[in-house]
C-alpha cells in the first residue's frame, strides 16, 4: 500500500453530498474520495455532522442530494455484501444479557459459512489482538467501559470487512490503550488491507497514526496532512473558537 493515493482503487466516493434531517441542514456539499488502505480521521465539534456522515456511508441516512459509493456500490448494497464493519459510539446490550465477551465477538462472524470451531478460533484471535482474550468467558455486561470497547472492536474486525467505520473507537479507553488501538488499526491496514475511517476527539493522539485528517463542521473545512489539524487556524475553523490541543508526555 505504498502506491500514491491517485493510483489506488477508491474505497469511498462522496460527491456533492447534502443531508437534511427534519428540515435542518446537517451536511452541505461534501466532496471526498478515500482510497483503499487509507486510515482517515474525521474531526469536528459535537453536532457538526460527523456521525451523520458515517451513517450516510452505511445507508442508514439517505442523502438529500448527491451520491455515495462504497467500493463502487451504493451503501446498502455494500452492507449486504459485508464490506463494511461499523462500531457506533455506544453498543447497548441489556444489562441482564447473559452474553459472554466471546459471544459478542462471534456476532461479528454470523454471516461467515464456517464451522463453529473455526468461528470460535477467529473470534479468539481477534480478541487476542485487542488484549481481551482472557475475558472470553466473562459476562460482557460486567466488563468495564474500556474492556467492552476492545471487545466490540474485536467483533467488528473478526468479520473481516474491507472498510471499518469507527465512531469514537477509544471511548472509555485510557491513553496508553488509545495508542494501542490506533497502532493495531495501522497493523490491520498494513497486514490485511483494511480501509479505516474513524471519528475521533483524540486530536493529540490520532495524527501520528492516520494518513489523512478530514475536518467536518457541516461543511468539509479541511482534508489533507494530519499534522495540519493541530494548527490553530484549522482548529478555529472547525470548532469556531480558540483550541489548544493537549499532548500527553509518554
Amino acid at each position: 500500500f505504498n502506491l500514491p493515493m491517485t493510483y489506488r482503487p477508491i474505497a469511498v466516493n462522496v460527491e456533492n453530498l447534502w443531508v437534511e434531517i427534519d428540515g435542518k441542514l446537517i451536511l452541505e456539499n461534501i466532496n471526498l474520495k478515500i482510497y483503499r488502505g487509507e486510515i482517515v480521521a474525521i474531526v469536528g465539534p459535537n453536532g457538526g455532522g460527523k456521525t451523520t456522515f458515517l451513517k450516510t456511508l452505511l445507508g442508514l441516512v439517505k442523502p438529500t442530494r448527491g451520491r455515495v459509493e462504497i467500493f463502487g456500490f451504493p451503501p446498502r448494497e455494500a452492507v449486504k455484501r459485508h464490506l463494511i464493519g461499523y462500531l457506533p459510539q455506544k453498543v447497548n446490550f441489556k444489562r441482564e444479557s447473559c452474553l459472554s465477551a466471546l459471544d459478542v465477538v462471534l456476532l461479528g462472524l454470523w454471516h461467515k459459512p464456517l464451522p463453529k470451531k473455526e468461528k470460535e478460533k477467529r473470534a479468539l484471535e481477534a480478541m487476542e489482538m485487542f488484549g481481551v482474550r482472557h475475558l472470553a468467558k466473562e459476562r460482557f455486561s460486567n466488563l468495564s467501559g474500556g474492556q467492552q470497547q476492545r471487545v466490540n472492536l474485536a467483533r467488528v474486525v473478526a468479520g473481516e470487512p474491507k472498510l471499518l467505520l469507527l465512531d469514537e473507537p477509544t471511548t472509555g479507553v485510557d491513553f496508553p490503550g488509545q495508542q494501542t488501538v490506533y497502532e493495531l488499526l495501522k497493523k490491520l491496514r498494513d497486514e490485511r488491507g483494511f480501509t479505516v475511517i474513524t471519528v475521533t476527539h483524540d486530536v493529540g493522539v490520532v495524527w501520528k497514526y492516520v494518513d489523512r485528517a478530514v475536518c467536518i463542521n457541516r461543511k468539509l473545512h479541511y482534508h489533507g496532512e494530519p499534522t495540519a489539524i493541530l494548527r490553530p487556524e484549522i482548529l478555529k475553523i472547525v470548532y469556531g473558537t480558540e483550541v489548544v490541543p493537549l499532548f500527553h508526555k509518554h
